[in-house]
């Protein structure tokens, strides 16, 4: 069999790694901008909780014109008004609830994004193994049908010379079909995966490089115990649960303060005056002609003392809220160590899978030859040799099938971790300097 080399095998010059595509889709993606938005305007709540807890300053001014023409006196007054205002809040539960709220949503805010940045990097490296797991299974259905392909006119060259059956040719244009579906699928499955990969990244798959398998897989770096640990407690969702957690704590707070004195601290420091247009004497003993000032600074004590039967069932709502929140944080750190046991064992597996399935190829790959030279002594027949190239093919697949899932597993472990970054994007595969292997068996 002629051996195939990889489908475009002239690889662009610049041809983009899984790290790579990740940078292109930080700067191509929609939802990671809307994200990195998200996060800025969430950070704003800090401040706004902070200024709850500062000093208030207002100034205050006013003009008016009183006519009375029939008047005796005061028959046109003009007053001016000007004051300022300085409120600092001394006891109020409520704006330290609504500090500590703010300060929470902005920490919320970050984890947020460094969540969005991390779904970025597993949605990018899903695409970008589908192109390539599409690659590798559209090639080995391409190598299958021009295989089966020649078998088939064999078949029909023997079976007009009265040297083969019409059971082998029957077999071989069975292959052949059935090689051909796996193509249009394959064709299918490798577009699809394409269009995502398009849509997140902006590339094109002719723009992707492929992964060299020259390294062994790696088993992971921490042990099962320790990753389920860490994961209960640095996993983004279990940060996020745990904000929501202090995010009811605050409201508790705030329900609290409902019951209790708000005090303010007041200072404030006034003019007017008063001027009558064509004064007379009148005026004068009347004082329609006036200027004062004042200042005054003091505590104002609000107390509640009936609002309904709101506060109460605000409180009681506030501890439902926060026990909702405990429970959905407990909820959240099962789901992470399971995450990460998953995980875990999908690295280990995989590890173990990937030596089994190249030890399947290679076998598969000794039977092709040994069938092929079986039939030349006719010692088997085409259909052995058929069914041997068959199985060949599907140990391909399977082998690229394990690859790639023991790559998502490595990722995906480090997602549950909340450790997920470019290290381990640039930690996947080795560098594909050299051309890639063929998949067509050796002669």
């Amino acid at each position: 069999m002629a051996i195939l080399g990889w489908l475009g095998a002239a690889w662009p010059a610049h041809a983009a790694n899984l790290l790579d595509a990740v940078n292109a889709a930080r700067r191509f993606d929609a939802g990671i901008g809307a994200a990195r938005n998200a996060q800025l305007a969430g950070r704003e709540k800090r401040w706004q909780g902070l200024a709850g807890l500062l000093p208030r300053a207002e100034l205050n001014g006013g003009y008016t014109k009183q006519d009375q023409p029939t008047a005796a006196y005061a028959a046109a007054v003009r007053r001016h008004s000007a004051s300022a205002t300085v409120t600092q809040p001394l006891l109020d539960l409520s704006r330290v609830a609504n500090f500590k709220r703010g300060g929470t949503l902005a920490d919320q805010a970050d984890i947020e994004y460094e969540k969005a940045s991390q779904s970025l990097i597993t949605d990018v490296a899903s695409a970008y193994f589908d192109v390539l797991f599409g690659r590798d299974v559209l090639q080995a259905a391409e190598a299958a049908r021009q295989a089966f392909h020649k078998q088939l006119d064999q078949a029909q060259a023997a079976l007009r010379i009265g040297d083969g059956t019409r059971t082998d040719v029957d077999e071989a244009r069975a292959n052949l079909d059935e090689a051909l579906a796996r193509t249009v699928s394959a064709q299918t499955d490798l577009a699809i995966a394409s269009g995502t990969l398009q849509r997140i990244t902006g590339l094109t798959a002719a723009e992707l490089s492929p992964i060299s398998w020259q390294c062994a897989p790696q088993a992971a770096s921490v042990d099962l115990a320790t990753a389920m640990d860490d994961a209960a407690r640095d996993n983004v969702d279990v940060r996020i649960a745990g904000k929501q957690l202090d995010l009811s704590q605050a409201d508790i707070v705030a329900a609290t303060g409902a019951h209790l004195p708000v005090v303010n601290l007041q200072a404030s420091y006034g003019t007017s005056w008063s001027r009558g247009a064509n004064e007379n004497g009148l005026d004068t003993v009347f004082g329609t002609t006036s200027k004062t000032r004042s200042s005054m600074i003091g505590v104002t004590v609000t107390i509640p003392l009936f609002a309904g039967g709101g506060p109460l069932s605000a409180s009681r709502e506030a501890y439902r809220r926060r026990d909702q929140a405990r429970d959905a944080l407990e909820d959240a750190r099962r789901k992470a160590r399971e995450r990460a046991r998953a995980a875990y064992l999908g690295i280990t597996n995989g590890v173990a899978l990937i030596r089994a399935q190249e030890r399947v190829l290679a076998s598969a790959d000794s039977k092709v030859k040994s069938t092929r030279l079986g039939r030349e002594v006719g010692l088997r027949t085409q259909i052995d040799e058929l069914n041997a190239e068959q199985r060949y093919f599907e140990a391909i697949r399977d082998l690229a099938d394990a690859r790639y899932r023991y790559l998502r597993a490595r990722l995906q472990l480090s997602a549950a971790l909340g450790t997920l970054g470019d290290d381990d994007v640039a930690g996947i595969g080795c560098n594909a300097d050299g051309p890639a292997p063929a998949v067509g068996p050796r002669s």
